[in-house]
């Protein structure tokens, strides 16, 4: 039987200080509110300092607990001692002595009124009814260290019911000493049989008397997670986790009966052959002994003490828990007759001969009420070297009573887990977050990859290293589809950890059927990964490997881990996984198949699909220039046929008169007429030369035709392709609102508001970049609904408003433009506390006439805050100024419309990117421009409007409206040389702008087409009114404006555009930063989200040597740590920072799955200032960051 192993650490661990935290729920209950402060303070000590599970735990609980207990029957005494306990230096509470008076005032005020209760109404039965409550919320503990939260449920029930009974006029319905015997014998059998003790606690819950207040659908979903809970790992023994609850039991026989013994089942039997094998090794060393041979006695007594460890190990699983606790206790007097070998006898091995045989006399009797005298009887015996007092042999014989009949009960063996479909389901769960979702669908690959190495390795002999690294990836990957919500995953890689563990406690490596097991799991897992990213089925066998898995981590822990060799699983062991646990059928889930791509590929997709548009524009030029050149070739032929024509009727001419020259004698020879025929053949050769090309010039032209249909056609199919992979980047908003939610309940607990956020228009999909972006604005939106908007429930009430304010996002698409309006029905701007904040910063004159709609817009300034305090949430000076410059920058706008005692809307606009627009071509200037057709309302040509002056302003008069003008060639400040005014125009654009329609005047527009938006570039940054560049048909790149934007850069640049984003930067910069440093891509990502939605500034570092690189150059006011990490680990860079004189004051905050106290001692002695064990939950992470700002603040003061 192997050692008991420690719990295996999960993110999914319940936080230790749950306990306590529920001890401080039950004082409240009681009306003990110091006591209940008392708790408080101390599981904030216990969270900072993370005790260990393994060790410091249930002593800590323990006491606590005690403490707890004795207040309530001896409250003025244990008030001194509660203080002295809090006060004790390890616990390091950052209390001043002022503050434990006024703790130790309530407690005794508590005590006053717990005397006055005790005195009206005496009970001398109380105190031992208390001591058992305690004792079963100390199960319940227990059960919390081991992951048995439906246990620790279940205890939790039945100490709230008793002690509703005590407190009431039924405590006389309720037999206390028997009601504890029979929970302790249940709660003692069901770590070896789930199933049939989860039923026997159901129905014990389920006795009229308790009166506990559970419907049958309640009572059914404890039983399922009882059933369901336990995992072969979790069978720990009780030597070193369970309490020493015997000296507490009553000592009153009489109240558990002397029923006579039933029938012992089959399973019973087996477990007591076990324990008979056990026994027989240890006899086996001790009759090896030879008495003078000192060598031969220290290696009998060493070698019977493992054997006895073992076999106590093993009576304990198996629900002998007395006889457990006697073997423990034979055991420390073997280790003492080793510890005096001198002194040891014939007499002391006699002794422990007769002590086996006893037991094996007792075993195969257990089930007999006088059975347990035969294992009790000699241990007072003074011959031991530390007998066993007879208070303690009454307490022992009474706990061997209460189980036995526990033990001959069990009927079939029902194995701690059955592999079902359920279990190694990887469907996604409806409100997965995507962002999560694609972190571990990069990391899964990389991971499983690392894992089958692992286990490669240790098939072919490996090392302890190999167990370590896939111990690490299971415990990730577990992590990982925990978050996601990949049941599957998550429920394989915990068992294969707890397996892995296990060969890591005991130092020993996996055997050859176990290596081809965890082979074959490492299969499944990558099949999973597969499966996950679509590039295979799901696989088929995955029940059957995770079956493998339980069958194996059973067998190690009943029988603890086999030496290296190849042994099979027992016939006994296997599982049948072809039978069906469950009875009920569950629909099937359908999984939709995915394909990942990764960005720059869909980006490069992007980007040739618009590189193929562009050359599609290319060839068209082209063919239109060959066209324009076949047009004039035509005329050329079409000169030269008629050139021709002439020719040859000059030569007609000629031939005539020749002839009559030669009818005169002109003396012309038979040659000279041979020579001006060749000519007038030549002539008409000539001409039909000439019609010939002109009809290949007309065929060429029909053929040319065809080729700009085709390439019609190829444009309009290349501009679907784009469409069609600009899809690909489209994201529903619906992907945020699981983190817009999380932000709003966040606020909600943060404010102590109660509120509903609705969102409308979620299932919008817009660009993923674009919506990125918008994720900080919305989250500043909504935290300052909350906080500013929202009022109190009291103010509410009184207001006749609903007690639950709400909070609506509506999101709508119009046009290119993407909206997003953020409506509360809050109390709105407080128009007096924003003209309060003006007058302080100066920014307006007390008395000043200004109108509402102006004042509103101060909230839009930089550093500008109604607030005169700082909170969690608000009272930075950051927040609508940021939100501002992140929409402008994005080409946006942003509108305010408050109603006093009514609520806010916030609209932000924001123009969506734009891959290819409907452009106007116009020439300013020497130069060449492309103007994208959004925000332009009309064209207007010249002649339909005319163009004054007013107030030294151009103004467009058309049909009775007046529109301020602006020409082009001003906006892009380009001389041309003319006149301030030059008059004449060749079109105007009426563009909106803001809440105005603008008249842009430009001198001609040469052409429209669509044209493709390619980006300036890296170098160029971002240009106001400048889109991008395209490239036209004939080669020329020509820059693409928004003139809506184009005509709001004037206005910035009087105000200083080129300082303005200093001004911005200057803005985010206070606000607080945080450096994050983990290994895990997903952790980190994870972290990032959460800081940044709640208002801080992060910087994101892979290990402690990144982390030292940032720190050169940066300032962070928290550094937010691993532990484990590769290069340079947290308990290294903490050491690293300490060493650096600006940062010997810098708050370090430490995240980790290790709990053990060696782990934060190093982490202490390295300077970290608080240590959190992982999962951490968001409000009390951000609630002790916010602690450390303001301390470190604080601090800062004092030493200035």
């Amino acid at each position: 039987m192997n050692t008991p192993q420690t719990v295996t650490e999960t993110i999914i661990d319940c936080d230790p200080v749950i306990v306590i935290e529920q001890l401080a729920d039950q004082s409240a209950h009681q009306g003990y509110y110091g006591l209940q402060d008392a708790s408080l303070i101390l599981a904030e000590a216990v969270r900072e300092l993370q005790l260990s599970q393994e060790a410091d735990l249930v002593p800590m609980v323990s006491d606590w607990s005690d403490l707890v207990a004795r207040f309530q029957f001896d409250p003025r005494s244990t008030a001194k001692e509660i203080l002295r306990y809090l006060r004790r230096p390890e616990l390091k509470i950052p209390m001043e002595d002022d503050e434990f008076d006024m703790l130790e005032q309530q407690l005794i005020s508590d005590a006053n009124d717990a005397c006055n209760a005790k005195n009206a109404n005496d009970d001398p039965d109380r105190h031992l009814i208390g001591q058992h409550i305690v004792i079963i919320e100390q199960l319940a503990d227990q059960a919390a260290d081991e992951n048995l939260y439906g246990l620790q449920d279940a205890n939790l029930l039945l100490a709230e019911a008793l002690r509703s009974a005590a407190e009431s006029s039924t405590i006389t319905d309720i037999d206390f000493p028997v009601i504890f015997a029979e929970w302790a014998e249940i709660t003692a059998s069901y770590r070896t049989t789930p199933s049939i003790s989860a039923a026997a606690i159901i129905n014990f819950l389920r006795y009229p008397g308790l009166k506990i207040p559970m419907d049958d659908e309640e009572f059914s979903m404890l039983q399922e997670q009882l059933t369901t809970e336990l995992s072969a790992d979790e069978l720990i023994s009780a030597r070193d986790h369970s309490l020493d609850l015997e000296p507490l039991i009553s000592q009153d026989s009489q109240t558990i009966g002397n029923d006579l013994p039933g029938p012992v089942s089959r399973v019973a039997l087996e477990l007591v052959d076990l324990l008979l094998l056990q026994t027989e090794q240890v006899r086996s060393h001790l009759q090896h002994i030879v008495i003078d041979d000192k060598e031969s006695l220290l290696t009998g007594l060493q070698q019977a003490s493992d054997a006895l460890e073992r076999f106590a190990n093993a009576a304990k699983t198996a629900g002998f828990e007395g006889l457990g606790q006697i073997g423990v206790h034979i055991n420390v007097n073997m280790q003492r007759f080793t510890e005096h070998l001198d002194s040891f006898t014939s007499a002391h091995l006699e002794l422990l001969l007769e002590w086996l045989g006893q037991v094996q006399e007792y075993l195969p009797v257990f089930n007999e009420s006088s059975a347990g005298q035969l294992i009790v009887a000699g241990l007072t015996d003074e011959q031991w070297a530390l007998p066993l007092a007879f208070e303690e042999l009454a307490a022992i014989l009474l706990q061997i009573r209460s189980e036995s009949s526990a033990i001959s009960d069990h009927s079939e063996v029902v194995r701690v887990t059955f592999a079902t479909d359920d279990d190694v389901s990887i469907a996604l769960p409806e409100d997965v977050n995507q962002e999560l979702l694609e972190l571990l669908l990069q990391e899964m690959p990389v991971y499983t990859r690392q894992f089958s190495e692992a286990m490669q390795h240790l098939q072919s002999g490996g090392n302890a290293k190999d167990v370590e690294v896939a111990q690490r990836v299971a415990h990730t990957l577990k992590g990982s589809a925990n978050t996601v919500g990949i049941k599957g995953i998550a429920v394989l890689t915990h068992h294969l950890e707890d397996i892995l563990s296990a060969c890591a406690n005991e130092q020993k490596l996996p055997g050859r059927a176990l290596a081809n097991s965890l082979i074959t799991a490492a299969d499944c897992l990558e099949n999973m990964s597969e499966a996950l990213c679509a590039s295979s089925p799901p696989p088929n066998d995955a029940k059957n490997v995770l079956q493998d898995i339980l069958d194996w981590a059973n067998r190690i822990d009943q029988e603890g881990l086999a030496d290296s060799q190849d042994k099979e699983i027992p016939a006994d062991i296997q599982s049948g996984v072809n039978n069906k646990v469950e009875t009920d059928d569950k629909p099937e889930t359908v999984q939709s198949s995915m394909v990942r791509v990764p960005t720059e590929q869909i980006e490069s997709l992007f980007r040739l699909s618009g590189e193929s548009i562009i050359l599609n524009s290319q060839a068209q030029e082209t063919v239109r220039l060959m066209k324009n050149q076949l047009r004039t070739m035509q005329l050329q032929f079409e000169l030269l046929h008629q050139l021709g024509a002439e020719l040859e009727q000059l030569i007609d001419l000629k031939d005539f008169s020749g002839r009559t020259l030669g009818a005169v004698g002109s003396g012309l020879d038979a040659l000279e007429m041979d020579q001006y025929n060749e000519l007038h053949t030549a002539s008409r050769r000539m001409a039909e030369a000439a019609i010939d090309a002109r009809e290949i010039s007309l065929d060429l032209n029909k053929e040319l035709e065809k080729m700009h249909e085709v390439l019609d056609a190829q444009q309009r199919s290349v501009i679907d392709a784009q469409e069609v992979v600009m899809q690909t980047r489209l994201v529903s908003i619906a992907t945020i609102a699981p983190r817009l939610q999380r932000s709003f309940r966040q606020t909600c607990r943060m404010t102590g508001k109660h509120s509903e956020l609705t969102l409308m228009g979620e299932n919008i999909m817009i660009d993923g970049d674009t919506l990125n972006a918008l994720i900080d604005p919305m989250m500043h939106l909504l935290r300052n609904a909350i906080d500013h908007g929202i009022e109190s429930e009291e103010e509410r009430l009184a207001q006749g408003k609903s007690n639950n304010g709400k909070v609506v996002f509506e999101f709508d698409r119009e046009g290119n433009y993407i909206l997003v309006r953020c409506r509360d029905d809050g109390r709105g701007l407080d128009y007096a506390a924003i003209r309060a904040a003006a007058e302080k910063k100066g920014m307006l004159q007390p008395g000043q006439d200004i109108s509402e709609d102006e004042l509103k817009r101060y909230i839009l300034q930089p550093n500008f805050s109604s607030r005169s305090f700082s909170t969690h949430t608000s009272g930075r000076g950051v927040g609508m100024d940021v939100v501002r410059a992140q929409i402008v920058n994005m080409g946006g706008t942003l509108t305010l419309d408050s109603v006093q005692g009514g609520g806010m809307t916030i609209e932000l606009r924001v123009p969506l990117p734009l891959s290819m627009t409907y452009a106007l071509l116009t020439h300013v200037g020497a130069y060449q421009v492309a103007i994208a057709n959004k925000s332009i309302h009309q064209i207007i040509h010249s002649g339909e409007g005319q163009v004054v002056v007013q107030d030294d302003k151009e103004v467009l008069l058309l049909e009775g409206n007046s529109y301020p003008a602006a020409r082009l060639i001003n906006l892009l400040h380009v001389d041309d040389h003319r006149s301030r005014y030059p008059g004449p125009y060749a079109a105007a654009l009426l563009v909106k702008n803001d809440d105005q329609t603008t008249a842009v005047l430009i001198d001609a527009i040469t052409d429209s087409q669509e044209v493709v938006i390619k980006s300036l570039g890296y170098y160029m940054g971002k240009i106001p009114g400048y889109i991008g560049a395209t490239i036209l048909g004939d080669g020329t790149v020509t820059p693409v404006l928004d003139i809506s934007e184009l005509l709001r850069a004037p206005i910035r640049a009087v105000a200083h555009v080129y300082a303005e984003p200093l001004a911005i930067v200057e803005s985010v910069s206070l606000l607080p930063t945080i450096l994050v440093v983990d290994d895990s891509l997903s952790q980190r990502r994870s972290l990032e989200q959460l800081l940044m939605d709640a208002g801080y500034r992060v910087l994101l570092a892979r290990d402690g040597i990144e982390a030292a690189e940032i720190l050169a150059h940066a300032n962070p006011d928290i550094v937010l740590t691993d532990l484990e990490m590769p290069r340079m680990n947290g308990i290294e860079l903490a050491a690293h920072i300490r060493t650096q004189q600006k940062y010997k004051r810098l708050p370090i905050l430490m995240i980790t799955s290790r709990t053990t106290q060696k782990h934060r001692q190093m982490a202490e002695t390295a300077g970290v200032d608080l240590y959190f064990s992982k999962p951490v939950r968001d409000e009390e992470l951000l609630m002790k960051m916010q602690d450390l700002l303001n301390l470190a603040v604080i601090k800062t003061c004092e030493v200035a």
